[in-house]
């Protein structure tokens, strides 16, 4: 009879949990880093108002408006990143998960074929009964 797969399996189903999770952490990622996009973007209609109210505040916008744009760009570079990463890790889940499901389906065929032999075997028990039977009735 064939070995077992369940080690494979779990080993398998662990890869994807793993997988799974790094890719939930780069979600969290990928969100953070677009929410600080957009609270970046909703603080410049406040400090463009906050700098129309004094000459300082007004001389002061362009080095804030500068920061805020060098800002927005190394989060854009980061959010890129990220989402290189989440492309990469998705092809590798993809590839754990059909790892996964072969080794899933070559134990369904090892227990389906077990089965089969254990059907045959009692049969051919049944089949040498019944003869037994019909020798000793004749």
């Amino acid at each position: 009879m064939t070995r077992s797969h369940e080690p494979l399996i779990r080993l398998a189903r662990f890869k994807v949990e793993e997988l799974q999770k790094q890719m939930a952490e780069l979600d969290r990622s990928k969100q953070a880093l677009t929410q600080q996009i957009e609270r970046l973007e909703a603080s410049v209609p406040e400090e463009q108002a906050a700098a129309t109210e004094s000459k300082d505040g007004y001389l002061a916008y362009g080095s804030y408006a500068q920061a805020v744009i060098k800002r927005k760009e190394n989060i854009r570079a980061s959010l890129h990143e990220v989402e290189s990463q989440s492309d990469a890790l998705r092809d590798r889940l993809s590839e754990a998960f059909q790892e996964l499901k072969k080794y899933e389906l070559m134990e369904e065929r090892r227990l389906a074929r077990a089965e089969a032999a254990f059907r045959s075997a009692e049969q051919a028990e049944m089949d040498e009964l019944a003869q037994n039977r019909h020798r000793r009735a004749h």
